[in-house]
This record gives structure tokens, sequence and C-alpha cells, in this order.
């Protein structure tokens, strides 16, 4: 083994001790490509075996960005029941919910609908869709794609796709179902996410999806502070439907609060 493959052995070690060995593997590329990285290979004393890396702020500012990378992949779920948080959250209201998402795809005529970082939404929103419906659902946990696999609804073709929405061509995966452009693609709570975890441009994000109408929505609540956020997400939300609208990708845009979270649907 040469120096660099040492070198890089020991960091990935030392950061899986730190945030988890799953995290770490998850997000190996990412890690490797890194400004952190860069500049830790730089340091001659970092391979050494005796070197402590935590000396250096460089490599605990890649142990915080890793650790915010975990916080949002793991708050996803309430670990007690395994239940889906942005599902328990919502409560009764999920049905609410449910029942507006079922609303505005039957009002512009769909037939194909996207869900991008789906979770269990598709098992309460499947059964709500009109016969004939292709819902493509996405999502980079293997026991959501599990579960919707099972998941049996009449005349609901369900496409679960296992995949980090970032690294997906949608207009590739969408010519492999013969669709040039999807009616409704949801992004439900999962744009901060995407933006804050894997450095996306949410502009540019939603302008490689094919789609005739997008529905985004964030919570009106901190997750951890419990504090309300709805003038910070409503300003966020309202920022990415001006430069859509500006940019010719949808010509309109309404936007409303309901149950623990805020929507905007572009169209």
């Amino acid at each position: 083994m040469g120096k660099l493959e040492t070198c890089l052995e020991k960091i990935l070690k030392e950061l899986s001790g730190e945030v988890g060995e799953d995290v770490v593997q998850k997000n190996v590329e990412n890690i490797l490509k890194s400004k952190e990285m860069k500049a830790l290979l730089k340091i001659p004393e970092v391979c050494s075996e005796e070197f402590d890396l935590r000396k250096l702020k460089v490599y605990r500012e890649l142990v915080k960005k890793l650790k915010k990378i975990r916080y949002y992949e793991r708050r996803k779920f309430r670990s007690l029941e395994g239940k889906e948080i942005s599902i328990d959250e919502r409560g009764e209201k999920v049905f609410e919910v449910v029942d507006k998402v079922a609303e505005i795809f039957k009002t512009i005529g769909g037939v194909t609908l996207l869900d991008i970082g789906c979770g269990e939404f598709p098992l309460f929103l499947g059964n709500k869709l009109p016969s004939g419906t292709i819902y493509i659902a996405i999502d980079s946990r293997k026991e959501i794609i599990e579960s919707l696999k099972a998941f049996k609804s009449n005349g609901l073709k369900l496409i679960p796709v296992l995949s980090d929405a970032t690294e997906i061509d949608f207009r590739e995966l969408l010519r492999k179902h013969g669709i040039t452009r999807v009616d409704l693609t949801l992004l439900l709570r999962t744009l901060r996410v995407l933006q804050r975890t894997r450095r996306i441009d949410p502009v540019e994000f939603i302008e490689s999806i094919p789609t005739r109408a997008l529905l985004i929505s964030e919570p009106l609540k901190s997750l951890v502070k419990e504090e309300s956020i709805e003038r910070r997400e409503r300003k966020y939300l309202i920022s990415i439907a001006r430069k859509l609208e500006e940019r010719g990708i949808f010509a309109y845009y309404e936007i409303w609060s309901s149950g623990s979270e805020i929507f905007v649907l572009l169209k």
C-alpha cells in the first residue's frame, strides 16, 4: 500500500470513529473530493500514525460537515417506532396533504408523478390517485424502497427507485419508462435537506427535472429548537419560485400553509 493510500485509510478510519462508518461509506466520494481532504493531504504530519488529527482545524471542519450530513439523513426516521419523521410530525394532517396532492394531480389531468425523497408518502397517496397513474418514487434508503416494492394498489404503477436524488439524470430515468415529461413532481420536505447535505443549487436542480408542475413543501417549525421558521421558509420558497419564473421554467405559483408545513405550487 502506497503512502497516499495509507494516509487516506487513516483519515477515513478516524472519520468513521467520529461520525460512523455508514456515514463515511455513503459519502466517501464527496469526502475525497472535499477541500478539507485536499488540505489535509498537504500536511506531512497527517500521515504519521501517532499524529492526532483532531488538533487540526481543517479536520474538525470536515467532521462538523459530516455530522451535519448525518443529522439531516438520520432525522428522517424516529427510531423508537421506525416511523418516518415527516409522516409522524404531520399526524392526522398527513391525510390533508394526501388529499391536496391528489386534488392537484387530478386538476391538472395528471397521469405521471415523480416523488423525490418520497419516504413512506406513496403508501398514503397511492390509493388516492386515478387508476393508470405511473408513480416514480425516489429514495436513498433501502428499507423505504423495500416497503414500497411490497405495496399493492389497484391500477397504480408504482416504480420505486433506490438512489440519491442528486445522482440521477432525470431525463434518462423518465426515458427508460417511456416518459418525456412528468405531470407533477413532489419535493416535500426535501429541497432544503438536499441543499444543505449535497450542496445543490435548488434552482438548477429543479431545472434538471422535466415536469409540467411542481409542488415543494418545507416544515413550519425547526425540528431542533421547535421554533417557528415560517417567515424564513416562505421567503426561501418565494425566492426559488420567482427565479424559476424569470428563467421561464414556470409561469405561475401559489403559496400556502397547512398543518405543519408551507407549500408552493408551480405550474
